[in-house]
């Protein structure tokens, strides 16, 4: 027997109760949803989060946080970020470092990918997790992986500190400002022929970009600029 229209599989509104019914039950197998849109079943839409990159954000100055170039620091380098640091974005960057939902990462790493130009040769660089860090990975690691598989570019974790120092958060601005130089070194032997890129994810200050780029710089490479997924506002 035939069934009619209404029945069969190519009518949209049965499509679409068995596409949502596959949904839950992904969700009961793998129990997430976007923390954006709250889509079952989905660490977080690609949709989601390209709708948080800003359209006017500018290049600042890494020595500074002005606009770059930068006439009072000519020898400086740009950073390029994706948001500001608030709301939907911050929420997305406290799951993914204190909710220990790694998988975040690589696809905030994917979106900052589309959204800045790619550089040829590039090499991408995480900062590094604090001297004696508690967590099980690093945010910015996850990132830069995200941003490599988008620009079919390579990554190392090849930064690290030779300091200990307290976690940042809840710091006030000039105790962040206050790292020792040389906090960082180069770990290994530094890579020849690739243009460097350091990875964060949220500059508040930029004095720790600055620490892993003189750390760079130290190792006799060169670095290129530094991208990060939010920017904090007005410090």
């Amino acid at each position: 027997m035939i069934l009619p229209k209404k029945d069969t599989p190519e009518n949209p509104v049965l499509r679409g109760a068995l596409s949502r019914l596959f949904e839950l039950a992904v969700h009961v197998l793998w129990p997430v949803s976007c923390p954006v849109c709250g889509m079952t079943a989905s660490p977080a839409c690609p949709g989601c989060l390209a709708g948080l990159a800003e359209k006017s954000r500018r290049m600042l100055c890494a020595e500074c946080m002005r606009p770059f170039p930068c006439p009072s620091h000519p020898g400086s380098v740009p950073l390029r970020y994706l948001t500001s640091f608030g709301g939907v974005s911050r929420d997305l960057v406290h799951l993914l470092k204190y909710g220990s939902r790694r998988e975040l990462g690589r696809l905030m790493g994917r979106t900052m990918g589309e959204a800045f130009p790619r550089m040829r040769a590039a090499l991408l660089v995480p900062v590094p997790l604090h001297a004696g860090s508690e967590r099980a990975f690093n945010q910015s690691l996850e990132l830069a992986r995200g941003m490599a598989d988008v620009w079919k570019a390579g990554f190392e974790d090849s930064l690290e500190w030779k300091i200990s120092r307290p976690s940042q958060v809840g710091l006030p601005s000039s105790e962040r400002k206050n790292i020792p130089k040389n906090a960082m070194q180069w770990k290994g032997q530094p890579p020849s022929g690739r243009t460097i890129w350091i990875v964060d994810d949220v500059c508040t200050t930029g004095a720790t970009l600055r620490s892993a780029i003189q750390a760079v710089t130290a190792s006799g490479s060169r670095v290129a600029g530094a991208f990060t997924w939010a920017m904090t506002p007005g410090v």
